[in-house]
């Protein structure tokens, strides 16, 4: 499926009146869409190369505050969230819980409204659906850095952390580097996988073991003792428990990959959480993204972030 066609099987979760405009944007504009985005009572949105455009009635971009934008009503917030939920909310509850829905194909759709009391959510204000996108062999340049020290993914929100995380895994797990290694995979927002039904809608490879779970500690916990994996790949690290994993992986013997939001290269001996994970020893690689997909990645080894840290 190319870019374009995954644009358009996202389409299912938009109400009619919204689709059909969205259905002849140009493919151009299609294969380059990152998000769509719909608020109550606001311009439709589209994020290309992360900034926002305004979809307007003629099925053309803006990126101002024109006349004749498409624009979303309240009511048709609502039509779309059913639609997401195909028309059965209640399977979903967990998802709506954590502010989000998982799509076929391992879409996202991301929510806002009014929280209630049993942590439901009414009032649909904003979706977010966001396109997920494969690029495979992106990671490619990364597999002879992979020696067995763990690795450390860092990038701004939107940077491909988990574009290149899934490719990573894939490729392990498929044996491109020579060698075919277990991989387990916790996923717990269901964006490395992509999994809606138990169905995976990304390939992590022909190797990999994937648990979709909230709690990443936990799931790490039991991948480490039931899956006995020699790589174990999680999103997002941030907690002391996820930290504490990470050791008991090392000690065990497994290589970590792991991502974490980083806005510039000085931020990642600032922030708490992955300046505890490099000087636990649990990584020899740092890999720096761009805020822009596409352009050059750096891999510094994580020795080089303990100097300067220490100078």
């Amino acid at each position: 499926m190319d870019s374009s066609e995954r644009f358009d099987s996202v389409l299912y979760g938009v109400a009619p009146a919204l689709r059909r405009t969205l259905e002849f944007l140009p493919i151009t504009v299609k294969s380059a869409a990152q998000e769509i985005r719909l608020r109550a009572g606001k311009p439709v949105a589209l994020t290309v190369d992360g900034r926002s455009w305004f979809v307007l009635k003629n099925g053309r971009l803006t990126d101002g505050f024109s006349p004749g934008l498409l624009v979303a009503s309240p009511e048709q917030l609502e039509e779309s969230f059913r639609l997401l939920c195909h028309d059965s909310v209640y399977a979903h509850s967990a998802e709506i819980a954590e502010g989000y829905i998982m799509m076929t194909g391992g879409h996202r759709a991301g929510l806002c409204g009014t929280v209630t009391p049993n942590g439901g959510l009414r009032d649909i204000s904003s979706v977010n659906i966001r396109i997920a996108r494969e690029f495979p062999d992106c990671a490619l340049p990364l597999l002879d850095a992979v020696d067995g020290g763990g690795m450390l993914l860092c990038g701004p929100p939107g940077s491909g952390k988990t574009t290149l995380l899934r490719d990573l895994c894939r490729q392990l797990s498929n044996g491109i580097g020579g060698r075919i290694y277990r991989v387990a995979v916790v996923d717990s927002r269901g964006e490395l996988s992509g999994s809606c039904g138990g169905i995976a809608g990304n390939d992590l490879g022909n190797n990999t073991d994937v648990l979709v779970t909230s709690d990443k500690a936990a799931g790490a916990q039991s991948a480490l003792r039931t899956m006995f994996p020699e790589i174990l790949a999680f999103d997002e690290i941030g907690t002391a428990a996820e930290l504490q994993c990470v050791a008991e992986s090392m000690n065990a013997g497994v290589t970590v990959l792991t991502t974490a939001h980083i806005g510039e290269k000085a931020d990642i001996m600032r922030r708490r959480v992955t300046k505890n994970l490099i000087n636990s020893g649990a990584v020899s690689r740092v890999v720096l993204l761009s805020p822009k997909i596409g352009e050059p990645y750096h891999v510094y080894a994580a020795q080089e972030f303990k100097r300067v840290f220490h100078r």
